[in-house]
């Protein structure tokens, strides 16, 4: 097969991006692969075409739209059997993964923007950015008679369902494809380089330790997982916040407020992830909304139980007891479940592997690989 990928910029670091990488150095093994990107990093070029695409990479908004304009004139119609695009980045694009659908991340979005102390020029571009993506969702996702439907690859059964609530596609195929992780890179560690890490980065020895991972803090709910660790005085546990926010001040001060900024590490950005989930004890993500948090697959992947809100990703993966549990947008309710949970330091070691398990037998890079090349020749074939 002869295969274009439409991703903005393709790296390691970002899920969507990742998933790209991974995927397309795969199947450039025995297929033609072209890529369509602004920047390559960490990819094996070796067998893949890429194709430098201009624009201007700031503000998020004039970085898609100057990207969609200049990919959608590159890429021409009949020029590839897949044109494989990650969300909207191109009207060409002919099997499409959805890793969330705008319309949906715009609803929880506006109902948490009057709590974030964030400026009138990030304010300004995210709306335009938003309603920019809604607009060419809605032209490449609806159904349009005559033409035929493209395939979607949602990475969950929450973003599909999702996807027909929001728009009419007709009769297009709908394949779930997840996420996965790199389970060489994301494994378990034994207990002494477990203490070495907590050492290095001040998590007291004889407490248990709790991780929660990424950006865009208030949508991610880290409000909840700081609130509850101030209702959890008396339990031997640190909460440790890898990743940053620009309203990283606001939580910080909600921390001290609540008590706890003596169990609440932020630990910034990091470039070991792998190393600080593998040292932590349990992963906590009391998020609103997600497609399918890739830290949450690669902290299963290190041997975490997941204990997370019921969203788009989680519901999938999480079986409660077995390799995690599930709590709700309420601090006292997160505060109780992991009171629960540090009673029990066996059983979260049992549910840690109960989910490492899964991962190594659903969420693999191979394994999507697999089933994305599946998705491609029945997508031609009908």
């Amino acid at each position: 097969m002869k295969i274009a990928y439409a991703m903005i910029n393709c790296n390691r670091r970002d899920g969507s991006a990742r998933a790209v990488n991974e995927v397309a150095e795969r199947l450039a093994q025995k297929h033609e692969v072209h890529l369509y990107a602004r920047k390559a990093e960490d990819l094996d070029l070796s067998r893949i075409a890429w194709h430098r695409v201009p624009g201007v990479n700031w503000a998020e908004v004039i970085d898609f739209g100057s990207y969609y304009l200049e990919v959608n004139h590159l890429v021409r119609p009949g020029q590839f059997e897949i044109v494989h695009t990650i969300g909207c980045n191109t009207q060409r694009g002919n099997v499409i993964t959805i890793q969330n659908i705008q319309p949906a991340k715009k609803q929880i979005l506006d109902r948490l923007g009057s709590t974030e102390k964030v400026s009138s020029a990030r304010r300004l571009t995210r709306w335009l950015y938003l309603n920019a993506t809604c607009a060419a969702e809605k032209r490449l996702y609806q159904y349009k008679p005559g033409r035929k439907a493209p395939m979607f690859l949602p990475v969950s059964q929450g973003v599909a369902n999702e996807l027909t609530k929001h728009y009419n596609i007709g009769p297009a195929q709908v394949r779930i494809i997840p996420n996965a992780a790199d389970t060489k890179r994301f494994r378990p560690m034994s207990q002494g380089a477990k203490n070495i890490w907590r050492a290095e980065n001040k998590v007291p020895q004889d407490s248990l330790m709790a991780i929660f991972a990424g950006g865009e803090w208030a949508r991610k709910g880290l409000d909840f997982a700081i609130q509850a660790m101030g209702l959890l005085k008396d339990v031997p546990l640190t909460l440790f916040v890898a990743g940053d926010d620009p309203d990283r001040t606001r939580f910080m001060n909600m921390a001290r407020d609540a008590g706890a900024s003596d169990r609440v590490i932020f630990g910034g950005f990091r470039k070991d992830m792998p190393q600080a989930l593998a040292a932590a004890d349990m992963f906590l993500f009391p998020s609103w909304y997600e497609a399918f948090s890739l830290a949450t697959i690669e902290a299963a992947a290190c041997g975490l139980p997941i204990v997370a809100t019921r969203i788009n990703g989680t519901e999938d993966f999480i079986s409660p007891g077995e390799n995690g549990d599930f709590v709700t947008h309420d601090a006292a309710n997160v505060a109780a479940v992991l009171r629960r949970l540090c009673e029990q330091p066996e059983h979260l070691k049992t549910m840690g592997a109960n989910a490492r398990e899964r991962v190594e037998m659903n969420y693999t890079w191979d394994r999507i690989a697999q089933m994305t090349e599946d998705a491609y020749l029945a997508h031609l074939s009908n």
